[in-house]
């Protein structure tokens, strides 16, 4: 009897195929953690798109307002100011080159102003696109907000913090 259990505890035999399991699906879960913590974009990233697809505009000044004073650290607003209403090939360069970076499910909105507006998605994070005329003159407006961005969001506070305290109970 002695001599089954120490080859079984030498061989792997026998439960062992449980803790590999369990070891695999941890493996699996650290994984798919790790690729989704790759795919998350920063505010720097999303920030780089924005400046790449100004670029190939060549046209305007591009501004960043600080959003994270506002309240917003996954926010990122990119201001084009230009002399004039964007034309269509300006805001088609733009297009082309955010969806060339991952910027995907293109939706054309019809915008207030009667200007040009359009709605992106890229790993969790939505941008509107709009151009025409802004507060500031004309340009473009390229307003990006995630749910993740490498950024601590607030925690909620605890239970026990938020919960009445219970009554006292009598004996």
């Amino acid at each position: 009897m002695t001599a089954t259990a120490v080859v079984t505890a030498l061989t792997g035999c026998g439960g062992g195929d449980r803790v590999d399991a369990a070891g695999e699906r941890a493996t699996t879960t650290a994984r798919a953690a790790e690729k989704a913590a790759k795919d998350e974009l920063t505010v720097a990233a999303v920030r780089g798109d924005v400046r790449s697809a100004v670029k190939a505009a060549g046209i305007g000044r591009l501004s960043f307002p600080d959003m994270s004073k506002a309240g917003s650290p996954c926010r990122v607003l990119g201001v084009l100011q230009t002399e004039d209403a964007p034309k269509r090939e300006v805001v088609d360069s733009v297009s082309a080159v955010l969806k060339a970076r991952g910027w995907g499910q293109m939706e054309r909105m019809s915008a207030e102003d009667g200007g040009q507006a359009w709605h992106l998605v890229k790993n969790g994070w939505d941008m509107f696109l709009s151009a025409g005329k802004v507060p500031e003159g004309a340009g473009i407006v390229l307003d990006a907000s995630g749910k993740a961005c490498g950024v601590p969001m607030p925690s909620r506070p605890a239970a026990s913090e938020t919960a009445p305290p219970e009554p006292p109970v009598l004996s």
